[in-house]
């Protein structure tokens, strides 16, 4: 099993699933477009994992590669039905790439927040075994405003309506950020637009309150992202079938 990982800052990897993917026995390939890395043929691949980024999907202008990346994923999830997993802006990529809505929030959302499984997250293979109310790290301040035609909405919270949703069998998007570590809030703080949204959101110690609130509940977090993580394999596996 072999995974392609296409990450948009450095700073933003695939974090604790990272080491659930080496304890695994997964191999994975990464695209680092901060570096000007080209996309490669995705038939070598059983899973496309995106991640985040201080971009907006309509960035295309000063970001022109996320007008192949949008193609790209359309091609490995409708042509190809190659599992996919988005976090936060790799979540609003799919959404847009497959004909939904994303636009900005009234305010960003940054901190440790709540969000409740539906009760299609409740039965799903993704999110099945989660708690039905879990608090998981926000970050972001674009959101999916509508979700693309036949998707399943499987987490929402007050302030955020799509939280994860589904698509098909195979193809996942997470608006949260169930890959933390103890290393994210310090790393994330280094790119400009994470620290003028955490200064907006959570004022001039949010820093050191969200990293105290972060540590705190990193055990929960990790071990809620391994179940997570568990499922996407089978589901992963399950394709392979």
């Amino acid at each position: 099993m072999k995974f392609l990982l296409i990450k948009h800052v450095v700073e933003e990897g695939l974090g604790i699933f990272e080491q659930f993917c080496h304890d695994a026995g997964i191999a994975v390939d990464t695209v680092e477009l901060e570096k000007g890395d080209s996309f490669p043929n995705l038939e070598v691949y059983s899973a496309l994992w995106v991640m985040g980024g201080p971009m907006n999907v309509s960035d295309e202008g000063q970001f022109p590669w996320l007008i192949e990346e949008k193609a790209l994923i359309d091609k490995a999830v409708r042509d190809l039905h190659l599992p996919y997993m988005g976090i936060c802006l790799g979540a609003q990529l799919l959404a847009e790439a497959l004909g939904g809505e994303v636009q900005p929030m009234a305010a960003p959302e940054v901190g440790l927040l709540p969000i409740n499984l539906t009760e299609a997250g409740l039965n799903h293979p993704l999110t099945a075994g989660l708690p039905k109310t879990l608090k998981v790290l926000q970050w972001h301040g674009q959101e999916v405003k509508r979700l693309p035609s036949g998707a399943t909405l499987l987490a929402s919270s007050s302030y955020c309506q799509v939280q994860a949703y589904a698509v098909g069998d195979c193809a996942f998007g997470l608006q949260f950020h169930s890959e933390v570590t103890e290393a994210t809030v310090e790393d994330w703080v280094q790119i400009p637009a994470y620290r003028a949204d955490l200064e907006l959101t959570l004022g001039s110690t949010g820093r050191d309150n969200l990293k105290q609130a972060v540590d705190a509940r990193l055990a929960i977090m990790n071990r809620e992202a391994k179940i997570l993580f568990e499922n996407f394999v089978q589901i992963v596996k399950n394709s392979m079938n």
